[in-house]
């Protein structure tokens, strides 16, 4: 979503996993900033942070919130000819409860969503070819400029 086709309500959701190493646990806080900057100079209309698992059955009703919520961002992915892998990424998984294998889909650690008039506008971290698209150049084309703290290329995908 280039900044300068935006005419509308700018909203954010910021998804980030509910248990995170501190590292990526920094790396939400400065996202978390950046968004506060952006929703009081007026580039963004609101935004909201939410935690999400970081896995979910492929199989099963569990988490229906974000199971609906990947089914939005696999339709934007594919209506834009991008991937959401490996950020979100499917892996065998062994349930202790069980003691059985499944199939789960693992989210990323951070992720962000940006919507115009309440139509979904893009999906970060995304891939398409060779070339990534982050949290932090979603951020950026908000602001219409580069963002001056250093960019460290820090890409969270799916473990």
């Amino acid at each position: 979503m280039p900044a300068t086709e935006t005419s509308g309500e700018i909203r954010a959701e910021l998804y980030v996993r509910e248990t995170l190493p501190t590292p990526a646990r920094q790396c939400s806080q400065r996202i978390v900033a950046r968004l506060e900057r952006l929703a009081a100079d007026g580039l963004l209309g609101e935004y909201s942070v939410s935690s999400w698992a970081k896995r979910l059955a492929i199989e099963g009703s569990g988490h229906p919130c974000q199971r609906t919520r990947y089914n939005e961002f696999s339709d934007w992915a594919r209506r834009n000819g991008v991937r959401l892998t490996p950020f979100f990424d499917t892996r065998e998984c062994y349930s202790m409860q069980t003691g059985e294998k499944r199939t789960e889909l693992v989210f990323p650690a951070i992720c962000l969503a940006i919507y115009e008039d309440g139509e979904l506008q893009t999906v970060t971290p995304h891939a398409s070819g060779e070339t990534t698209t982050t949290v932090a150049d979603s951020l950026d084309r908000l602001r219409k400029e580069p963002t001056e703290e250093p960019s460290q290329q820090t890409t969270l995908t799916a473990d």
